[in-house]
């Protein structure tokens, strides 16, 4: 007769799923790992970004006075010093966390790749209707960039290839 209790850490294995083991993954195909790339890209325009901002602080002061003429330089230092920071710790900020989705779509994250589409989406959306507004060249080539690199993204990440590595996670 045997002993039925067993000695600690002596557990039999438990039998496999009768769905099957895991399945296979391999690599993020292309349109995912080019996805990804193009949300770099987007990180280092941002980055760039907060570089005009820091070295254009001027512009920004002289735009904030043309649109409140009766604002007294306290205010107005006041005023550009929070557009200077806001922009910067929002540039910082977009980095980071599309630097981690970008990460975690080509580790096959499908939640990160809908969170992906809905901030190009939104990026889609406002980048369109800034682009109707009168601005200066530079801002003007920007907004089409990043415009253009966020429909990039979501037909990337929409491609049956995507679809596919997303659906076998």
């Amino acid at each position: 007769m045997s002993n039925p209790i067993q000695p600690p850490g002596n557990y039999p294995s438990m039998p496999e799923a009768a769905w099957g083991g895991p399945t296979v993954q391999g690599p993020a195909p292309a349109s995912v790992v080019n996805a990804a790339r193009l949300i770099v890209v987007r990180i280092v325009l941002a980055l760039l970004g907060v570089i005009v901002t820091l070295t254009t602080q001027d512009s920004v002061r002289s735009a904030l006075a043309k649109a409140s003429p009766t604002m007294d330089q306290n205010t107005l230092d006041t005023a550009t010093r929070v557009a200077v920071t806001v922009s910067v710790v929002s540039a910082i900020v977009f980095a980071i966390l599309w630097g981690v989705l970008a990460w975690l779509i080509v580790k096959g994250k499908n939640w990160a790749r809908i969170v992906i589409w809905v901030f190009a989406g939104l990026t889609l959306l406002f980048g369109l209707i800034s682009l109707l507004r009168p601005s200066g060249v530079l801002s003007l080539v920007m907004g089409v960039i990043d415009v253009g690199l966020a429909a990039a993204i979501i037909v990337l990440l929409a491609q049956r290839p995507s679809a596919e590595f997303f659906r076998r996670r």
